[in-house]
């Protein structure tokens, strides 16, 4: 992220760790930073529990250039970033990863991470790439929906493909409602996908589909 300006957390192995633990994790904390996961409040949690990581150190930010509202919202006064990332460490300080706070899907009172279920579709043998995000919806509040691009050489793949499969590895409210298939995502000009624009085309399209 650019608003640490550098890398934050190592994967650098040392010869008598499991190299899969390693793997697993986005490392440990760089030299001269430090790292929590914090709840709100900025408290450290307990290890093992999910929170927020919070990140200080030299290459931290100073602040958004003319944004002093949206550097108060990102920064504490004792220099803390707030990363939006929520992760879990370990006993011996390895960080995993387990979503985007502004990504993360409320349904039905129910926080569910994209990356979870992302993870899951791409373990079918015919995905190649998935991308998972939220619609309104009057009964739930949010609806889990999925953009889905298969591999080329996959054979003829459908929806009830994908939530069957699913069925054995998430819980039903984890599953999307609405799935597309598609042969590229919505994205910047630098390559990043931008959810809130897959968002919008879903919800044009199901309004679209009750006319």
């Amino acid at each position: 992220m650019t608003e640490n300006s550098a890398i934050l957390t190592s994967g650098m192995w040392a010869g008598d760790e499991d190299p899969k633990r390693r793997l697993g994790s986005l490392g440990r904390c760089m030299q001269r930073l430090e790292i929590k996961v914090a709840d709100r409040e900025g408290n450290s949690l307990p290890i093992g529990q999910q929170g927020e990581i919070w990140a200080r150190g030299y290459p931290i930010m100073i602040g958004y250039y003319g944004d002093p509202e949206k550097t108060k919202e990102a920064l504490t006064s004792s220099g803390w970033l707030r990363t939006g990332d929520q992760a879990t460490m370990d006993e011996d300080g390895y960080l995993y990863f387990v979503g985007r706070q502004k990504e993360m899907i409320i349904r039905g009172g129910i926080n569910i991470y994209p990356i979870e279920v992302e993870n899951a579709i791409t373990e079918h043998p015919s995905v190649a790439e998935a991308q998972v995000f939220s619609i309104p919806d009057e009964r739930h509040g949010e609806e889990v929906c999925a953009w889905i691009k298969l591999k080329s050489d996959a054979p003829s793949c459908q929806t009830d493909d994908i939530t069957k499969f699913l069925a054995d590895k998430l819980a039903f409210f984890k599953i999307p409602k609405h799935i597309r298939f598609v042969d590229k995502f919505i994205m910047t000009p630098t390559g990043k996908v931008q959810k809130f624009k897959l968002s919008e085309s879903m919800v044009n399209e199901l309004k679209e589909a009750k006319k």
